[in-house]
């Protein structure tokens, strides 16, 4: 489990990533009591937003 996360003030993006899901839960909470946005992916969701990312990558270099 990935936990990507951005401090509100700086904006810097983080990503860390968890053997399971209840530490990467435990650390979102962490995180949201500090000001930073944040959301916890697996790995399906990694795939599919790297499927998505290069399609539009793609379309945008084709000019559609």
């Amino acid at each position: 489990y990935y936990v990507v996360h951005r401090e509100q003030v700086t904006l810097n993006l983080n990503i860390e990533e968890f053997e399971t899901k209840e530490e990467a839960d435990k650390q979102r909470h962490y995180l949201r009591q500090h000001y930073h946005d944040s959301i916890i992916l697996d790995q399906n969701d990694i795939n599919n937003l790297y499927l998505r990312v290069r399609s539009n990558s793609i379309k945008k270099n084709k000019g559609y």
